[in-house]
């Protein structure tokens, strides 16, 4: 009654493990004692042990596979008591390395509303003596105990997690008035997000086509686009499905990829790495990543309706100056024209040579307002970002795949459509160098945009070079030249066998 009073006195799941093994062990007065937890499968996918043997996991350094003994209990899924291991007869006979040797062993299954959650595993009744049948019935009954209490730590647990999920997502997206703001709205999620699924990284992708772009991350840069690849065929079928999925790994870990719904903003998901997911999150970790994406796809949905919204209203106001241009100052000098014309029959020779001269000018007038009138109907052309994407389709067919777009900040406004000339020329540049000469199975495209700087980033994984011993050819010099013409830099880091990274920067001056 103690043990069970002791294990139902913590909320905590990992406690309510830990005092379940400590409570079994005093029981029984084993030795040695873990808690194997098991996925759906029955694979072990983490371990509580006692404290005793829980210094000598980092020697073991694996989960175990399920033979033996071990795998006994889960096939049989009852209580199994053994006075000498080496005996019987589906015992091994051998340990990996750094595991104690085990002579007696007493293994139960702890059942979660008839579902295993794991075993628990006893070795070693101090003394030399074996096991008895009080102990079975011991661990049997604490067995019992602790599934209901695990129940409890679960559900616990999950809505513990849902209340920091609430409390790391309510004030996002709350005021969205700007770019800047917007862009930060969309950090904050995803770093909130990394943070409650203690994953290594969080990134939400755009998926355009074949194109994957990086839109918005946390957690490791050098690791993303690594990522992105990796996950690249399940990213498009989820985009196109609008099914999430979720990714086992090793050690309780696991991969979500989930759909983002927009209807202005285009397609994307978001991926969540290699979250910590313990069993009672399972279900709720999914379901709450998926809410997040809905509210993700809301504020990019609201942005580009904030954009649209802004380009229509240039557009309304481009028509209504080309309109009154047209129908009042285009009419009224061509009327003066026409006053002045008919005045030339009678004036003098020197007043008609003014008139001829005043006619002239109001004729190049004419001109130049058309001209105006003309660019303020056709406005200033595509999008920085839309160039790019258009660029790296064209370099597909020359590298052998599909080069991964990343973008951080306001691109499209950070730059005047001179620089943007200058990006795309730099673009072409690095991309046709890394198909002469890199050899590489990937490229990464890094486009950042702050309130001070533009910056390019071209990254392959190919042969690289030493840039101590290797002479740069005019390519090189030429986008260095245009660099620093527009008040930037460029950098170049080589090494061989390690890529190549070029990073040209200039100011923001849109």
């Amino acid at each position: 009654m103690d043990a069970v009073v002791a294990i139902g006195s913590d909320l905590d799941l990992r406690g309510v493990l830990t005092r379940i093994v400590e409570a079994s062990c005093q029981l029984t007065d084993a030795e040695y004692g873990v808690l194997g937890i098991v996925d759906d499968d029955g694979a072990f996918v983490d371990l509580v042990p006692n404290r005793v043997v829980a210094d000598r996991f980092q020697e073991i350094g694996r989960m175990p596979l399920g033979e033996g003994l071990i795998g006994l209990v889960p096939q049989q899924r009852r209580t199994i008591r053994v006075g000498q291991v080496d005996e019987h007869p589906v015992s091994t006979g051998s340990f990996p390395d750094g595991h104690p040797a085990i002579e007696s062993f007493l293994g139960a299954p702890v059942l979660v509303r008839n579902q295993a959650f794991g075993h628990l595993y006893l070795g070693n009744k101090r003394g030399g003596a074996e096991f008895t049948a009080t102990d079975e019935a011991l661990v049997e009954a604490l067995a019992g105990a602790a599934g209901a209490m695990i129940d409890n730590a679960r559900t616990f647990e999950a809505v513990e997690w849902r209340r920091r999920w609430l409390a790391g997502t309510a004030e996002v997206g709350g005021d969205l008035s700007g770019t800047m703001r917007v862009q930060e709205a969309l950090d904050e999620l995803v770093v909130s997000l990394r943070e409650l699924c203690g994953a290594r990284l969080v990134a939400y992708v755009r998926v355009d086509e074949d194109l994957l772009e990086i839109r918005q991350l946390a957690g490791k840069a050098e690791v993303a686009p690594r990522v992105v690849e990796r996950h690249g065929d399940t990213i498009r079928h989820v985009t196109s499905s609008r099914v999430p999925e979720r990714l086992p790994e090793k050690h309780g870990r696991a991969t979500l990829v989930v759909p983002v719904h927009t209807r202005l903003a285009g397609s994307g998901v978001i991926v969540v790495d290699r979250a910590h997911e313990t069993p009672s999150l399972q279900g709720v970790m999914l379901d709450l990543v998926t809410v997040t994406a809905t509210q993700l796809g809301l504020i990019l949905d609201r942005d580009q309706a904030l954009r649209d919204r802004a380009q229509l209203l240039v557009a309304k106001d481009r028509d209504r100056i080309a309109r009154d241009l047209h129908d009042l100052v285009i009419q009224r000098l061509f009327a003066t024209g026409m006053q002045l014309q008919g005045a030339r029959s009678l004036d003098v020779d020197e007043l008609r040579a003014r008139v001829d001269s005043t006619i002239s000018d109001l004729d190049l007038a004419i001109k130049e307002l058309r001209a105006a009138i003309f660019e303020l109907g056709t406005g200033t052309g595509r999008p920085l970002l839309e160039d790019v994407r258009s660029l790296l389709g064209e370099y597909v067919g020359v590298l052998g795949f599909q080069p991964v777009l990343r973008v951080q900040g306001p691109v499209d406004r950070a730059l005047v459509p001179e620089a943007g000339a200058h990006v795309l020329t730099t673009l072409r540049e690095a991309l046709s160098n890394v198909a002469r000469h890199a050899g590489a199975a990937s490229v990464v495209v890094e486009l950042t945009a702050s309130s001070a700087w533009f910056r390019l980033r071209v990254s392959d994984d190919g042969v690289g070079f030493d840039p101590a011993t290797v002479c740069h050819g005019n390519g090189t010099g030429n986008l260095r030249t245009r660099a620093e013409d527009l008040g930037g830099h460029l950098e170049l880091g080589s090494a061989p066998g390690q890529g190549t990274q070029l990073e040209w920067i200039i100011p923001a001056v849109g």
